[in-house]
């Protein structure tokens, strides 16, 4: 059974939608290697024993990770480790995106940019399904982060099952499970797998690194993320 977790991350220029996906039997693998590797960073930095990987927060020193604040190598290297145990454990990513100034510019009213690109990346997250899993008899499940419109969207799938999306691409997502759930990241390793990938695809797609090293972090960790990655596009309405 294949499990999509999904997450957002912006600015206010873009906004990106990412995808992390593989069996159930491979997230029980990543759970357990992301585990072994907590107890060894709270011991090696004095972080929580139960830290959450959260992409802007590791990066920055913040939150819980304030104990790296400003011990960039390290931050970069936990990061870099974490994307590899997502790696052994066969997860791959779908990304998508819209230019959002394109977007308000192009359409009177335009949708929001969140409804755009969950609407393509479920799309996505259908074909993968079909086109790598073609003998699977079970639907995709998909996961999101918790957020204040979740009802909202778990209405809008509903009627994209009964009348199809919008747009060239129309599909009644017809293998993903019903409904879309919706839980904490502090209790699902894959929601956190997914920010850690969705924060540094967005990163690397809108930020300009003017630091040599900075820049050849990113270049480093947008490997990893790159060799795992099956679709991503970006919208420009």
């Amino acid at each position: 059974m294949l499990i999509a977790y999904v997450d957002e991350s912006y600015n206010q220029d873009f906004y990106f939608i990412g995808a992390a996906i593989t069996t159930q039997e491979k997230w029980e693998q990543l759970e357990e290697g992301y585990a072994t590797f907590r107890t060894q960073i709270a011991a090696d930095h004095g972080v929580p024993a139960d830290v959450e990987f959260h992409g802007h927060e590791l990066m920055g020193g913040a939150g819980e990770w304030s104990p790296l604040r400003g011990k960039h190598r390290e931050a970069a290297g936990i990061y870099a480790a974490a994307l590899r145990i997502a790696r052994d454990a066969e997860v791959r990513y779908l990304f998508r995106g819209v230019d959002v100034n394109r977007l308000n510019a192009r359409y009177r009213y335009p949708d929001q940019p969140h409804k755009v690109v969950l609407q393509h990346l479920l799309e996505r997250v259908n074909a993968y399904r079909r086109d790598f899993f073609p003998f699977d008899t079970e639907e995709v499940i998909v996961v999101a982060d918790e957020i204040a419109t979740q009802e909202e969207h778990r209405r809008q799938f509903e009627s994209y099952r009964l009348l199809g999306t919008p747009g060239y691409r129309s599909s009644r997502l017809d293998l993903i499970s019903s409904p879309i759930q919706f839980a904490s990241s502090k209790n699902a390793v894959g929601l956190q797998a997914v920010d850690l990938a969705v924060y540094l695809h967005r990163r690397r797609h809108t930020v300009t690194e003017t630091h040599p090293k900075s820049a050849a972090t990113m270049a480093r960790l947008g490997g990893l993320i790159k060799e795992s990655t099956s679709h991503d596009w970006i919208w420009t309405p």
